[in-house]
Protein backbone atom coordinates (compact mmCIF):
# COMPACT_ATOMS: atom_id res chain seq x y z
CA UNK A 1 0.00 0.00 0.00
CA UNK A 2 1.44 3.49 -0.71
CA UNK A 3 2.55 5.51 2.23
CA UNK A 4 0.77 8.39 3.36
CA UNK A 5 4.00 10.34 2.49
CA UNK A 6 4.14 9.18 -0.96
CA UNK A 7 0.13 9.69 -1.14
CA UNK A 8 0.79 13.64 0.16
CA UNK A 9 3.23 14.33 -2.53
CA UNK A 10 0.75 13.04 -5.35
CA UNK A 11 -1.57 15.26 -4.25
CA UNK A 12 0.97 18.04 -3.88
CA UNK A 13 1.65 17.44 -7.56
CA UNK A 14 -1.98 18.49 -8.45
CA UNK A 15 -2.32 21.63 -11.04
CA UNK A 16 -0.66 24.13 -12.06
CA UNK A 17 2.03 21.14 -13.39
CA UNK A 18 5.60 21.85 -12.25
CA UNK A 19 7.48 22.73 -15.27
CA UNK A 20 9.87 19.35 -15.19
CA UNK A 21 6.84 17.47 -15.35
CA UNK A 22 5.26 19.07 -18.65
CA UNK A 23 4.99 16.69 -21.51
CA UNK A 24 6.20 13.90 -19.38
CA UNK A 25 3.94 10.63 -18.00
CA UNK A 26 4.30 12.75 -14.68
CA UNK A 27 1.59 15.26 -15.81
CA UNK A 28 -1.25 12.81 -15.41
CA UNK A 29 -0.32 13.88 -12.23
CA UNK A 30 -0.72 17.48 -12.63
CA UNK A 31 -5.00 17.60 -12.18
CA UNK A 32 -7.44 20.27 -11.40
CA UNK A 33 -10.20 17.34 -11.19
CA UNK A 34 -10.70 13.81 -11.44
CA UNK A 35 -13.74 11.71 -10.96
CA UNK A 36 -14.12 8.08 -11.73
CA UNK A 37 -15.99 4.91 -10.96
CA UNK A 38 -13.97 1.62 -10.42
CA UNK A 39 -15.17 -2.13 -10.45
CA UNK A 40 -13.66 -5.58 -9.23
CA UNK A 41 -15.09 -8.39 -10.08
CA UNK A 42 -18.25 -9.20 -7.88
CA UNK A 43 -17.85 -6.25 -5.65
CA UNK A 44 -20.23 -3.13 -5.10
CA UNK A 45 -18.77 0.12 -7.56
CA UNK A 46 -16.64 2.46 -5.65
CA UNK A 47 -16.04 5.94 -7.02
CA UNK A 48 -14.03 8.76 -5.83
CA UNK A 49 -13.41 12.72 -7.00
CA UNK A 50 -10.34 14.51 -6.29
CA UNK A 51 -10.63 18.68 -7.16
CA UNK A 52 -7.84 21.07 -6.94
CA UNK A 53 -9.21 24.82 -7.12
CA UNK A 54 -7.54 27.80 -8.30
CA UNK A 55 -6.86 29.04 -5.00
CA UNK A 56 -5.43 25.92 -3.71
CA UNK A 57 -8.28 24.35 -1.85
CA UNK A 58 -8.56 20.79 -2.06
CA UNK A 59 -11.49 18.44 -2.40
CA UNK A 60 -11.56 14.72 -2.00
CA UNK A 61 -15.01 12.65 -2.32
CA UNK A 62 -15.59 9.03 -1.08
CA UNK A 63 -18.76 7.48 -3.37
CA UNK A 64 -20.26 3.96 -2.35
CA UNK A 65 -23.63 3.02 -2.76
CA UNK A 66 -25.99 5.11 -0.32
CA UNK A 67 -22.94 6.88 0.72
CA UNK A 68 -21.04 9.82 -0.16
CA UNK A 69 -18.32 11.10 2.24
CA UNK A 70 -16.20 14.37 1.50
CA UNK A 71 -13.63 16.60 2.75
CA UNK A 72 -12.43 19.89 1.97
CA UNK A 73 -8.72 21.25 2.65
CA UNK A 74 -8.15 24.93 3.17
CA UNK A 75 -4.51 26.00 4.50
CA UNK A 76 -5.95 25.88 8.13
CA UNK A 77 -8.86 24.19 8.30
CA UNK A 78 -10.50 20.75 7.18
CA UNK A 79 -14.74 20.60 6.54
CA UNK A 80 -16.14 17.40 6.07
CA UNK A 81 -19.80 16.37 4.95
CA UNK A 82 -21.40 12.83 5.37
CA UNK A 83 -19.52 11.59 7.99
CA UNK A 84 -21.58 9.02 10.47
CA UNK A 85 -21.05 8.37 13.96
CA UNK A 86 -18.73 5.31 13.25
CA UNK A 87 -16.13 7.80 11.49
CA UNK A 88 -13.65 9.91 12.72
CA UNK A 89 -11.48 12.66 11.34
CA UNK A 90 -8.22 12.02 13.48
CA UNK A 91 -6.34 9.25 10.78
CA UNK A 92 -6.63 5.75 12.04
CA UNK A 93 -8.92 2.60 11.94
CA UNK A 94 -12.17 4.70 11.83
CA UNK A 95 -10.90 7.31 9.46
CA UNK A 96 -12.82 7.18 6.23
CA UNK A 97 -10.78 8.93 3.81
CA UNK A 98 -7.81 6.55 3.92
CA UNK A 99 -8.50 4.78 0.98
CA UNK A 100 -6.91 8.07 -0.37
CA UNK A 101 -3.89 6.54 0.06
CA UNK A 102 -4.24 4.64 -3.40
CA UNK A 103 -7.41 5.54 -4.83
CA UNK A 104 -5.93 7.84 -7.43
CA UNK A 105 -3.62 5.19 -8.70
CA UNK A 106 -6.72 3.22 -10.11
CA UNK A 107 -7.19 6.48 -12.95
CA UNK A 108 -3.71 6.78 -13.41
CA UNK A 109 -3.17 3.34 -14.21
CA UNK A 110 -5.73 3.81 -17.30
CA UNK A 111 -4.10 7.39 -18.07
CA UNK A 112 -0.17 6.75 -18.03
CA UNK A 113 -1.24 3.09 -19.97
CA UNK A 114 -1.28 5.82 -22.91
CA UNK A 115 2.82 6.08 -22.80
CA UNK A 116 2.04 10.00 -23.93
CA UNK A 117 1.44 12.56 -21.92
CA UNK A 118 -1.81 14.61 -21.93
CA UNK A 119 -0.40 17.62 -24.17
CA UNK A 120 0.78 15.08 -26.28
CA UNK A 121 -2.48 13.10 -27.25
CA UNK A 122 -4.86 14.34 -30.04
CA UNK A 123 -8.31 14.99 -29.64
CA UNK A 124 -10.47 12.42 -30.45
CA UNK A 125 -9.97 8.82 -28.98
CA UNK A 126 -6.79 7.57 -28.29
CA UNK A 127 -6.95 3.26 -28.00
CA UNK A 128 -4.82 1.98 -24.71
CA UNK A 129 -3.14 -1.40 -24.86
CA UNK A 130 -0.84 -2.14 -22.44
CA UNK A 131 1.20 -5.67 -22.36
CA UNK A 132 4.25 -7.17 -20.72
CA UNK A 133 5.98 -7.01 -24.25
CA UNK A 134 5.02 -3.17 -24.00
CA UNK A 135 7.64 -0.67 -23.33
CA UNK A 136 8.49 -0.49 -19.60
CA UNK A 137 6.43 2.10 -17.77
CA UNK A 138 7.87 2.81 -14.15
CA UNK A 139 4.58 3.46 -12.38
CA UNK A 140 2.94 0.66 -13.71
CA UNK A 141 5.79 -1.61 -13.16
CA UNK A 142 6.05 -0.61 -9.38
CA UNK A 143 2.41 -1.73 -8.81
CA UNK A 144 2.49 -4.73 -10.95
CA UNK A 145 0.12 -4.30 -13.80
CA UNK A 146 0.61 -7.02 -16.42
CA UNK A 147 -2.02 -5.54 -18.88
CA UNK A 148 -4.24 -2.63 -19.63
CA UNK A 149 -7.10 -2.04 -22.59
CA UNK A 150 -9.03 0.86 -23.10
CA UNK A 151 -9.60 4.37 -24.37
CA UNK A 152 -9.07 7.57 -23.79
CA UNK A 153 -10.80 10.62 -25.46
CA UNK A 154 -9.32 13.81 -25.50
CA UNK A 155 -11.84 17.32 -25.92
CA UNK A 156 -9.26 20.05 -25.22
CA UNK A 157 -8.28 19.93 -22.08
CA UNK A 158 -10.82 17.34 -20.98
CA UNK A 159 -10.37 13.87 -20.82
CA UNK A 160 -12.83 11.13 -20.72
CA UNK A 161 -11.06 6.95 -19.93
CA UNK A 162 -12.76 3.90 -19.81
CA UNK A 163 -10.16 0.82 -19.46
CA UNK A 164 -9.51 -2.69 -17.80
CA UNK A 165 -6.65 -3.24 -15.68
CA UNK A 166 -4.94 -6.92 -14.96
CA UNK A 167 -2.78 -6.46 -12.02
CA UNK A 168 -0.71 -9.36 -9.53
CA UNK A 169 -1.64 -9.28 -6.03
CA UNK A 170 -1.00 -11.76 -3.07
CA UNK A 171 -3.88 -13.79 -3.93
CA UNK A 172 -3.47 -14.04 -7.72
CA UNK A 173 -4.77 -11.64 -10.75
CA UNK A 174 -6.89 -8.71 -9.95
CA UNK A 175 -9.16 -7.61 -12.64
CA UNK A 176 -10.43 -3.53 -12.32
CA UNK A 177 -12.29 -2.32 -14.46
CA UNK A 178 -12.97 2.05 -14.51
CA UNK A 179 -14.40 4.55 -16.00
CA UNK A 180 -14.12 8.55 -15.32
CA UNK A 181 -13.27 12.08 -16.35
CA UNK A 182 -9.45 13.85 -15.89
CA UNK A 183 -9.00 17.69 -16.77
CA UNK A 184 -5.82 19.72 -16.78
CA UNK A 185 -8.47 22.88 -15.56
CA UNK A 186 -8.23 24.00 -12.02
CA UNK A 187 -11.19 24.33 -10.56
CA UNK A 188 -13.07 27.73 -9.61
CA UNK A 189 -13.13 27.78 -5.65
CA UNK A 190 -16.12 27.81 -4.13
CA UNK A 191 -17.64 31.38 -3.16
CA UNK A 192 -17.23 32.66 0.62
CA UNK A 193 -20.81 33.24 0.81
CA UNK A 194 -21.35 29.22 0.35
CA UNK A 195 -23.52 28.24 3.61
CA UNK A 196 -22.29 25.20 5.36
CA UNK A 197 -25.33 23.68 5.93
CA UNK A 198 -24.86 19.84 6.36
CA UNK A 199 -21.07 19.96 6.46
CA UNK A 200 -18.90 19.01 9.88
CA UNK A 201 -15.99 20.29 11.72
CA UNK A 202 -13.29 18.36 13.54
CA UNK A 203 -13.23 17.99 16.97
CA UNK A 204 -11.07 16.54 19.74
CA UNK A 205 -12.11 13.93 21.82
CA UNK A 206 -11.90 14.24 25.48
CA UNK A 207 -10.94 10.58 25.57
CA UNK A 208 -9.79 7.07 23.47
CA UNK A 209 -12.55 6.92 21.34
CA UNK A 210 -12.45 8.79 18.90
CA UNK A 211 -15.52 8.21 16.92
CA UNK A 212 -18.27 10.98 16.04
CA UNK A 213 -15.54 13.32 16.72
CA UNK A 214 -17.13 15.49 14.43
CA UNK A 215 -19.90 18.33 15.17
CA UNK A 216 -21.99 20.04 12.52
CA UNK A 217 -21.26 23.72 11.83
CA UNK A 218 -23.73 25.82 13.24
CA UNK A 219 -26.26 27.64 10.89
CA UNK A 220 -25.71 31.07 9.52
CA UNK A 221 -21.54 30.28 9.20
CA UNK A 222 -20.66 30.58 5.59
CA UNK A 223 -17.24 29.01 4.05
CA UNK A 224 -15.76 32.80 4.25
CA UNK A 225 -15.89 32.62 8.15
CA UNK A 226 -14.23 29.90 7.93
CA UNK A 227 -11.76 31.04 5.68
CA UNK A 228 -10.95 33.78 8.11
CA UNK A 229 -10.83 31.83 11.17
CA UNK A 230 -14.02 30.47 12.39
CA UNK A 231 -13.83 27.38 14.35
CA UNK A 232 -16.35 25.60 15.96
CA UNK A 233 -16.32 24.46 20.01
CA UNK A 234 -15.83 21.33 21.01
CA UNK A 235 -16.90 21.26 24.42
Amino acid sequence: MISLVIFGAMIAAAAPCPGPDRGTLEEWKCYGEVVYTSRIEDEEPFGARFVVFANGERLAEKRQPGSVKTVLFGDHYRLFRGLEREDSTNIGNHYPFLFFEFALITPFVALVASERAPSDLPNGTTPVLFTPDSKPIQLLREIGIRKVQGSIDRAGNDYRFQAESTGNVATGLLVISVSGRWSAEAVAPYPDSMALSGWQYHCRPAGVDVRGNHRPVPPGVTLGDVRRGWRGRCD
